[in-house]
């Protein structure tokens, strides 16, 4: 699948690497990451990637391209606005396993929620 032009990014790249890491494993288990940055240390953009063949990546100027079948920046958005002060705590999230299968919850077990992997 081709490359979609360059979109407008509202989560800043950083918060891929810090803040977003542990609820983005669990909205997209599986998932690769690498990070570029500048010859200060600073994080210049960000690439994801799942076995699907879905692909993003993010440059600090706030564009962002996604590939594939799946758009995971958009997931990387949608966290953003769950999460939107600070690092969630661990702790707040918690895992309901029924027959019709199981899915991982933040504070609540009703929302919001995404599918946990069953194998």
């Amino acid at each position: 699948m081709e490359a979609a032009a360059g979109e407008a990014a509202a989560v800043p790249v950083s918060d891929v690497l810090d803040r977003l890491r542990f609820p983005l494993s669990l909205a997209l288990p599986g998932y690769s990451s690498c990070s570029w940055r500048d010859e200060a240390g600073r994080v210049t953009g960000v690439g994801l990637w799942t076995e699907d063949g879905s692909t993003a990546t993010a440059h600090v100027p706030g564009m962002v391209r996604q590939a594939g079948p799946e758009r995971i920046w958009d997931t990387v958005e949608e966290l953003a606005s769950v999460f939107r002060e600070g690092e969630p705590a661990r702790e707040d999230f918690g895992l309901t396993i029924t027959p019709d299968g199981q899915r991982f919850w933040y504070r609540d077990p009703k929302d919001p929620c995404w599918p946990a992997p069953a194998d």
